[in-house]
């Protein structure tokens, strides 16, 4: 039985575009096993790997820096991971992401807006 890293309760299964995920009825967070977000996540990451030569900014706050979740599938202690301005945890052991309420919707703006301009972003890398 998976449970919310937040609020204890027992996630439920739901369909999301397609693909069975796990939510919680509270705080409304997903958790997406390793490989149901990959997609949004690599698209994000090779965004994050131009180079506007400037220096990087932690926009991470100290309250979620400090903040622990555990993974619903193995309890393992999630890592935090900046991504187009949110922190999204990640499970080291079996690379699970719980996404809080609203970051899947910031995470598919930002992939809509990189497919939009990657013309931009590849000049910008090169």
């Amino acid at each position: 039985m998976r449970k919310c890293p937040i609020c204890t309760i027992e996630l439920v299964e739901i369909d999301f575009h397609g693909q069975m995920v796990d939510r919680c009825n509270t705080c409304q967070g997903i958790y997406f096993d390793r490989g149901e977000l990959e997609s949004i996540v690599h698209l994000v990451e090779l965004f994050g790997q131009v180079d506007l030569q400037e220096q990087e900014i932690d926009t991470i706050l100290e309250k979620e820096k400090n903040k622990q979740l555990c993974c619903p599938v193995d309890g393992e202690v999630m890592k935090k991971r900046e991504v187009v301005g949110e922190v999204i945890d990640i499970c080291p052991q079996c690379q699970g992401i719980w996404l809080d309420n609203g970051e899947v919707l910031a995470l598919k703006s930002a992939e809509k807006h990189i497919k939009q301009n990657l013309n931009l972003y590849i000049r910008l890398g090169s």
